[in-house]
């Protein structure tokens, strides 16, 4: 995938995106590790990680080892942070329509779009745009499976969300809407677009990930339902 560092072992695997530098997009998953290995495996992850210039989280799933893995990460100071709501929809679901006045666009399309659809994601995660804005753009542009939406209310940017597609579903990330749009339908006209884009691309549904206080009660009574969970671990910057 474009603008991917994909890097995997047998004990664990590293996903780096240079051009989005924050924990997150960087991380850590399926580890799978003897116990005496967990040490050098996490010396030789942060070398990994710190020779982009890069943060990373880690994520741990039902199925990592050891058993005791996260008191061994806790002792390398990698501490849990939050848990997360692994969720489904099936590309067979229905939605109600969005509302009139709202219409969703391809924040690709260029330069322009895409650095107002980034905005409205900064504004609704209280923060600034990141760096490396014309470089995530190109590397967005040069992959046929990621996609990038923006919905507009009357015209003026209101949400934003990633989508990208694989054999097994349509990973969503990254989707947001603005404080002042909040609640006026706009998340779930950003959501079925993507559901018809798995229809569309034939894959089975969408997959996402969501906080259980907060996004994941929303995203149940719009049709979604929990598969799993991760673990998610903040790596302080060495």
């Amino acid at each position: 995938m474009a603008g991917l560092v994909h890097h995997r072992t047998e004990e664990r695997l590293v996903e780096l995106q240079p051009s989005f530098p924050m924990p997150g997009p960087n991380h850590v998953c399926l580890v799978r590790c003897a116990p005496e290995r967990v040490g050098p495996m996490i010396r030789e992850t942060r070398e990994l990680i710190a020779s982009h210039g890069l943060r990373a989280i880690w994520i741990l799933d039902p199925d990592a080892r050891p058993s005791d893995l996260p008191d061994r990460l806790a002792d390398h100071g990698i501490s849990q942070v939050e848990e997360l709501q692994v969720m489904v929809l099936p590309a067979g679901a229905e939605l109600r329509p969005a509302r009139p006045g709202i219409e969703i666009v391809d924040a690709l399309r260029d330069e322009s779009t895409f650095a107002a659809a980034e905005a409205v994601q900064a504004a609704a995660f209280g923060s600034g745009p990141a760096p490396r804005q014309r470089d995530r753009f190109e590397e967005g542009r040069a992959e046929p499976a990621r996609h990038f939406f923006m919905a507009l209310v009357d015209g003026e940017p209101a949400g934003a969300g990633w989508a990208t597609v694989h054999a097994e579903g349509v990973q969503l990330n990254g989707g947001a809407v603005a404080p002042r749009f909040q609640g006026r339908g706009v998340y779930r006209a950003m959501l079925s677009a993507r559901l018809d884009l798995a229809r569309r691309e034939g894959a089975p549904g969408l997959v996402t990930q969501a906080r259980p206080d907060t996004s994941a009660p929303i995203l149940a009574g719009l049709g979604f339902t929990w598969v799993g969970r991760w673990a998610v671990y903040n790596d302080a910057p060495i």
